[in-house]
């Protein structure tokens, strides 16, 4: 049954087109210098032609017509609030319902012609597949830029999206080839790859991904597809990969499979061990020096990124859900956070850094810990306002009279405002230090900086290292360390642990 409420269509609407000649004489006309204001344009007066009663067919060839414009607008849309902190600001929030509503828009007025196509409109009768693509490829979209937002769904557009899919499926349209010039799988694609595409990016925890892992893994999945089918009846082996489940009656995307799904005969299954294989051969060949070209990961891309990023979907796609390597309990302990190393530094420190506002300036915020344990935390803000956070970013924790650092592992707004965030703690208990480049002969000396020595975690065989910020690091570049105690220590660094946005880690020598 397909799912979606549409309004009666209106005489007395009166778009700027009605049909393909007027359409593309309008977007002749479009200006597209402010691009928030010609994408309110298009939104409002796409949403005024699809309440306009015109003929199924008609209505397709318009929709067609603008789907170039619409895309080059989202596109150049979207970078204004690509990976921006949470919670977004209010402009920033409105581009976001812009972004969403128009992909909406397009997606009701295919959808329009799908109920046309479903009542036997005979120019349609050949347009049933296309018709479910786009469908699909909209709906889906406006999910995709909600999630990678960090912002929640209501739950009743993935209602929508698994109603087309299991229309299509019901007509025997799913596999069928239709045209599409924004696949990068080629000219032609299906109802059931886009379908799948738009599951296992939103499955991917998109929004923990840089725009440049995005655009990997849309790239990657489209040549993956092939490895996924989509089962009736699944099997589970012990030590393999589980396989992922879809209910087309939930509020919910991909899931994984829990003892109350087996059985209910409108479960869907995907084997996941194909998959799972074709992630750890590729991992383990880059490992062992092959470059991402030789793998078929493609050109121009750094070996340890595509690594990491095969890692982050094997532990998401592949791996069972919760996976805890440490034990983790519900919490309602509060918990006050700062960010960023000079923030962080000054809270730590016994005297001010440079210019710094004293400790007691800054902002402290108050955060419930409801999920926790020695690896890391779900957090929840107390209240609606404070800091706008980012991911990858250093966070200080204290709870009780403990402090510890941590880096921000994933953030999102809840539908009623709420702030969580997701925290991995780094090991090692921090120290304030003031670090700067030691001075060469003929060199200014380098500047001050707050840093964080991270002592030694001698039973996990953790050495100590250095949270210092990002242009500070050079391999082997002497720096010179002044303590609280206010002794000075010289190092040499070496290598680049992890890198955040605002910092790097970095293992370091002492030097006599």
């Amino acid at each position: 049954m397909l799912i979606w409420s549409l309004e009666p269509t209106d005489e007395d609407a009166r778009p700027a087109f009605k049909n393909v000649t007027t359409c593309k004489k309008w977007l002749q006309q479009l200006q597209f210098t402010n691009l928030s204001a010609t994408q309110a344009l298009v939104r409002e007066q796409l949403a005024v032609f699809e309440r306009f009663p015109v003929r199924g067919l008609e209505r397709l060839q318009v929709l067609e017509t603008l789907r170039e414009t619409v895309h080059q607008l989202q596109t150049d849309c979207a970078k204004r609030i690509d990976a921006k902190p949470l919670p977004l600001n209010d402009v920033e929030l409105a581009m976001l319902a812009s972004i969403t509503g128009l992909w909406q828009s397009l997606a009701t007025g295919y959808f329009r012609c799908l109920m046309a196509f479903d009542e036997g409109d005979k120019q349609l009768k050949t347009y049933g597949a296309l018709l479910c693509h786009r469908c699909l490829m909209y709906s889906g979209r406006q999910i995709f830029e909600y999630l990678r937002a960090g912002y929640e769904l209501d739950g009743e557009q993935w209602r929508q999206f698994h109603s087309i899919y299991l229309f299509a499926e019901e007509n025997g349209l799913l596999s069928v080839e239709v045209e599409d010039e924004y696949s990068d799988q080629g000219q032609f694609t299906t109802c059931r790859f886009i379908y799948l595409k738009i599951l296992f990016t939103c499955y991917a925890r998109v929004q923990e991904l840089s725009s440049r892992q995005q655009g990997l893994l849309d790239r990657w999945l489209s040549q993956w597809i092939d490895t996924l089918t989509i089962e009736r009846t699944c099997t589970v082996s012990r030590g393999d990969a589980p396989p992922l489940a879809i209910d087309p009656a939930s509020m919910h995307g991909l899931q994984p499979l829990r003892q109350e799904l087996l059985g209910n005969a409108n479960i869907r299954y995907l084997p996941m061990v194909p998959m799972s294989k074709l992630l750890r051969v590729k991992t383990i060949l880059l490992q062992q020096g092959q470059t991402p070209a030789q793998v078929g990961l493609g050109e121009d891309h750094d070996g340890m990124d595509c690594i990491g990023l095969l890692t982050h979907l094997h532990k998401h796609w592949c791996e069972p859900r919760p996976q805890r390597m440490a034990p983790r309990q519900g919490s309602a302990q509060e918990m006050v956070l700062r960010y960023g190393l000079e923030d962080v530094y000054s809270w730590l420190a016994p005297r001010q850094f440079d210019h710094q506002r004293l400790a007691h300036e800054i902002p402290q915020e108050a955060w419930r810990a409801e999920d926790l344990s020695i690896l890391g935390a779900r957090l929840m803000r107390i209240g609606k306002t404070g800091a706008r956070i980012g991911l990858n970013r250093i966070v200080a924790v204290r709870a009780s009279d403990a402090y510890q650092m941590a880096t921000t592992v994933w953030v999102s707004v809840t539908r009623t405002g709420e702030l969580h965030m997701g925290i991995r703690f780094l090991p090692g208990t921090a120290t304030p230090v003031i670090a700067r480049a030691a001075i060469k002969p003929g060199e200014p000396p380098g500047k001050p900086a707050p840093a964080l020595l991270l002592a030694a975690v001698p039973n996990l065989g953790i050495p100590p290292s250095l949270l210092i910020p990002r242009n500070l690091y050079q391999p082997e570049r002497t720096v010179e360390l002044a303590l609280p105690t206010r002794e000075k220590q010289r190092v040499r660094l070496k290598y680049s642990v992890e890198r955040g946005v605002d910092y790097e880690r970095v293992s370091f020598l002492q030097e006599r």
